[in-house]
């Protein structure tokens, strides 16, 4: 079974191999930092990743939930000759109190508030020469933000209750699934200090944007149980059908968890799609109901956009009232609901004129689809896109029609809405 993990290990390419021998240096075999796959964009971003270690400047690091932020934060760490004293991961969302996540990243002076009986070191100033990995960057307060930035700008702390700055020299590594740009809009994320991280930055891709990698993963994880438990296990040939066509929500993280579990509940040899089913229940009875609503429904989604579309009856006649009579249930709607996206570019208000609805109706629309839980996630917006039903044609000129509100002119996509 060693010889099965070292086959991955050998399998590691580009600097991948590297940052898995220099954390077996530095933290020992057991917290390796193992790094799978070899699809092209995975290996891009690890190539990335090499380039900016050797830089001094702040790196940020965005993407999804579960895509290996902080494993790409430590290959930073350990492909990079200089900050190599200490590499403290800190979740910024951790600290619900203002004050006490200024002390604890900045230090804070005796007497500066209530309970600061002593002077304290913040992370900052105990890990001179180090890596500070600044993890949900986006839930630091604005006051906090201020203390960074002049940390990254200035090279100085200002703690809690001090008159004097103390210097500090250590690297910043931040990273967030959330979209920062949109947080500087808002006034929730300072301008400067964005742009101050974003002038290097490594993006981490969802791993339905890896090809096969998953596979790889999946049999990595497999590999180490077995040698774990002493017991070898196989994903059986429906887990491997369905999970191929799964798109990850949760990412790497989903699917480790998703092994771990199916390694446990499985009986025999082999993991089944029913052992995984836990760790996926909310998604595969989504499936299955979908299917179900399918076959059940009068019409095709396709038929019924066309048949609103066309004018044979409002939104209201042919869904809403159905729907409340029980005669479609959420499902069903919410297939509706995704075909008529997909043909209104994702724009819930371009929908509304693909209806034939009044723009007076947008938040009664709005209100009955939240209240109801009616909402597609943006996957089945996607999959509604590469639906058979329907006329292609015709799918096409009611994008364009929706595309136009009453005077001709073109609307962009309402960014509220979606």
């Amino acid at each position: 079974m060693a010889d099965t993990l070292d086959r991955h290990i050998r399998g590691l390419v580009g600097p991948a191999r590297t940052i898995y021998e220099e954390s077996i240096k530095v933290w020992g075999e057991d917290r390796a930092t193992v790094l799978i796959g070899r699809d092209p964009a995975w290996v891009a971003t690890l190539e990335k990743v090499s380039r900016l270690a050797v830089a001094t400047s702040p790196i940020l690091i965005v993407g999804e939930t579960g895509t290996g932020k902080e494993l790409i934060a430590r290959g930073l760490f350990l492909l990079s000759t200089q900050y190599r004293r200490a590499f403290v991961s800190v979740n910024c969302a951790q600290y619900t109190n203002e004050q006490i996540m200024a002390s604890e990243l900045f230090g804070h002076r005796k007497g500066s508030f209530t309970g600061a009986h002593s002077d304290h070191a913040g992370l900052f100033e105990a890990n001179e020469g180090g890596l500070i990995f600044l993890d949900e960057i986006a839930e630091l307060s604005l006051a906090a933000q201020a203390m960074l930035l002049r940390a990254i700008s200035e090279r100085e702390i200002l703690p809690v209750g001090a008159t004097r700055a103390k210097p500090v020299n250590v690297r910043i590594v931040a990273a967030t699934n959330r979209d920062l740009r949109a947080l500087v809009e808002q006034g929730t994320f300072r301008a400067d200090l964005f742009y101050r991280l974003h002038q290097l930055c490594v993006r981490t891709p969802p791993l339905r944007q890896r090809g096969r990698d998953w596979e790889l993963i999946a049999q990595y994880h497999l590999d180490r149980l077995a040698k774990t438990y002493h017991k070898r296990k196989s994903l059986a040939a429906d887990a491997v059908e369905w999970l191929r066509g799964y798109s990850w929500p949760g990412n790497v993280r989903e699917l480790t968890g998703c092994i771990e579990t199916g390694f446990h509940m499985s009986v025999g040899d082999e993991i089944t799609l029913r052992d995984i089913g836990e760790a996926l229940e909310a998604t595969v009875q989504d499936d299955q109901l979908r299917r179900t609503a399918s076959a059940s429904m009068p019409y095709s989604s396709a038929e019924y956009c066309e048949r609103i579309s066309g004018g044979e009856g409002t939104f209201w006649e042919l869904i809403y009232e159905p729907f409340m009579a029980r005669d479609l249930n959420r499902v069903q709607v919410r297939e509706v609901i995704a075909h008529g996206l997909a043909l209104a570019d994702g724009s819930y208000k371009r929908m509304l004129r693909l209806f034939g609805m009044p723009d007076s109706d947008y938040l009664r629309f709005m209100d009955f689809l939240r209240h109801h839980r009616l909402k597609p996630p943006r996957e089945r917006v996607m999959a509604a896109r590469l639906m058979d039903g329907g006329s292609p044609e015709a799918g096409r000129r009611a994008a364009r029609a929706a595309r136009r509100g009453e005077n001709g002119q073109y609307t962009q996509p309402d960014r509220e809405a979606r």
